[in-house]
């Protein structure tokens, strides 16, 4: 017998209403979230006598407060706002990847004639296809992240977004190789040399480089989700691939994006619980709220400079175009301002 949840969850009375729990769940009644997921990390503070029973060869605890500038008196009580988990999360994405699947081929052998060939040999053979070079960096970024995050509902939310990062990267290398198995004179051998070279890309991949840096898991979230993607994804993925790809004859990009679109969305908003949850915090809120607005002038800065390179993508000739590069830059520069304005650090 099951229970409709307020995600649209399905919730197991067998799981959900346990008589016994070791958490105060955020409703009357765990979900199979919390169930599955609070808990999962555990550190000597809240169930030994003793201290960690295993260290890194340096003595460092696996876990420690230092990993990041924040603090929170109650890292355990935030809850991921889309209560994602293990399985219905496989079963949404292998989903979408069967829909793709089957849509792609079909799409690419009866429309890749149609396509602009500027854009098919400049965009999707060179600048699309170095974005996997920017999603595999974030992954990366991610990953360690995901090691050091204090929290285990952090730890799988983080998780999640870095498997997607991942996934729509293979999508990306995916939908290259479908189109040379179709197309002899179509070759990805310059994306390489643009994302390392590029004047357009240079800024976007040192920015990634320098996010790939940081030590502190909180700052990365904050500078992928909360700045990166608001700018610089935005504005390549949104503005100017997706809305710019139907005016060229290309009908797939706009698929291939909608999912990692919609993921972004959703990290975004996972981002901004998070930073919500910490600057309300009743001990460590105020010093939260100036760490966090530091990082996000700091990373607005750098993304700013990206973004302004990658605008440049609209400067390329023989390609139709809905709108300007400087339009472009300046709706979602507008649209950030109002992000980080609605959180209370602007």
């Amino acid at each position: 017998m099951t229970e409709a949840t307020t995600k649209g969850e399905s919730r197991s009375r067998a799981i959900g209403y346990r008589q016994f729990t070791w958490f105060t769940p955020s409703g009357r009644h765990p979900t199979d979230y919390e169930n599955l997921t609070v808990g999962q990390q555990s550190s000597p503070a809240e169930w030994l006598h003793v201290g960690w029973p295993v260290r890194f060869d340096n003595g460092r605890d696996p876990f420690t407060e230092d990993s990041t500038r924040i603090r929170s008196s109650r890292w355990r009580d935030w809850r991921d706002p889309f209560q994602v988990w293990q399985r219905p999360y496989v079963q949404n994405t292998n989903f979408e990847e069967q829909a793709l699947e089957h849509l792609i081929p079909v799409a690419l052998d009866t429309g890749l004639g149609q396509v602009n060939q500027t854009w098919l040999h400049e965009i999707l053979g060179k600048y699309y296809a170095a974005w996997p070079f920017a999603e595999y960096g974030l992954f990366l970024s991610l990953c360690y992240a995901v090691r050091e995050a204090l929290a285990d509902t952090l730890m799988f939310a983080t998780a999640f977004e870095a498997t997607d990062k991942f996934r729509h990267q293979q999508d990306i290398v995916r939908l290259i190789l479908d189109i040379g198995d179709r197309d002899d004179s179509y070759s990805d051998a310059s994306a390489r040399d643009a994302w390392m070279n590029d004047p357009v890309l240079v800024p976007v991949r040192e920015n990634i480089e320098r996010i790939f840096s940081l030590f502190d898991w909180a700052e990365i979230l904050v500078a992928i989700n909360l700045v990166f993607e608001p700018l610089v994804g935005r504005l390549v993925k949104d503005e100017f691939v997706a809305r710019n790809a139907p005016l060229n004859g290309d009908p797939l990009t706009p698929v291939l994006l909608a999912a990692a679109r919609r993921d972004t969305t959703r990290h975004l908003e996972t981002t901004r619980s998070m930073v919500n949850f910490l600057i309300s915090d009743p001990q460590f809120g105020a010093d939260n709220r100036e760490v966090i607005s530091g990082w996000i002038a700091q990373w607005s800065a750098e993304s700013n400079r990206a973004a302004e390179g990658a605008a440049g993508l609209f400067g390329i000739e023989g390609i139709n175009l809905s709108g300007r590069g400087s339009d472009a830059l300046q709706q979602v520069t507008a649209d950030h301002s109002r992000l980080v304005t609605g959180l209370g650090l602007g």
